[in-house]
């Protein structure tokens, strides 16, 4: 995490500036580039407020006459992602976070240990909500392909092709791609080919076929594995689908 957009929403100027230099102060020790907007309405924040705008926003419970919980609701209906933390001078506002999924809760002052409190909860997120990547070699240089941009690999003349939004051609070899990508995400079909499970269409006992037509072999070697993998993928897609839990 390399740079960070920030709102405050803060109606006193005093307690504004006591958490921009506590935030100045950890962005400088860890060398990140932090860009902070500072609103003192609600008014002007909801303005200038976009889905996908900013990462962090730190609200006041009380802003004027209005409560920081009422902003963080509006912001949360246009965006799902962005992380909410909430400054006050006492607990009493407490639970009321929960409802908007807000990160943390702080005490004014802000104090350097909080604040990094903050921002190791705000890693944490970011590490599990990344899509998993994984690294090739390509034209002799490193190259990262997300994991979930991969329809199947093939292997052509000792050379793993990688079909995804692009063709991508590497020389690691095919064992070894199979060791990086995420666990019952995809299967191994033939000794020269893997298969992402979500696009499968359907499957054969000679062939998978793909989403949008193409087809790749199974082989006899591999149909046993690849038949389950299949059905235990459709199962649990289906008890996803159906889960009133699901994310």
């Amino acid at each position: 995490m390399n740079t960070l957009r920030i709102a405050i929403v803060e109606d006193d100027e005093k307690d504004m500036q006591q958490l921009m230099n506590v935030l100045g102060a950890y962005a400088e020790n860890r060398g990140l580039t932090v860009e902070i907007d500072a609103f003192s309405s609600g008014e002007d924040f909801l303005r200038a407020f976009e889905p996908k705008k900013y990462t962090l926003v730190f609200f006041d419970n009380y802003i004027g006459t209005g409560l920081g919980i009422d902003l963080a609701r509006k912001a949360r209906a246009l965006d799902a992602d962005v992380e909410f933390v909430f400054v006050s001078m006492s607990i009493e506002f407490a639970l009321s976070g929960y409802e908007v999924r807000a990160l943390h809760y702080l005490i004014k002052p802000a104090t350097p240990e909080e604040i990094d409190k903050v921002f190791d909860r705000l890693l944490k997120n970011a590490a599990k909500n990344k899509a998993p990547m994984i690294e090739v070699t390509c034209d002799y240089k490193p190259l990262m392909i997300p994991a979930d941009s991969i329809r199947y690999i093939e292997v052509v003349d000792k050379a793993c092709i990688i079909h995804g939004e692009e063709e991508i051609r590497t020389y690691v070899r095919l064992v070894n791609l199979l060791e990086l990508l995420p666990p019952n995400e995809f299967i191994r079909t033939h000794r020269s080919f893997v298969v992402r499970l979500a696009c499968i269409q359907s499957m054969t006992k000679s062939e998978v076929i793909l989403k949008g037509g193409e087809s790749v072999p199974i082989s006899h070697t591999y149909h046993n594995d690849c038949k389950r993998a299949y059905i235990e993928y459709r199962a649990y897609s289906k008890k996803r689908r159906n889960s009133p839990l699901k994310p």
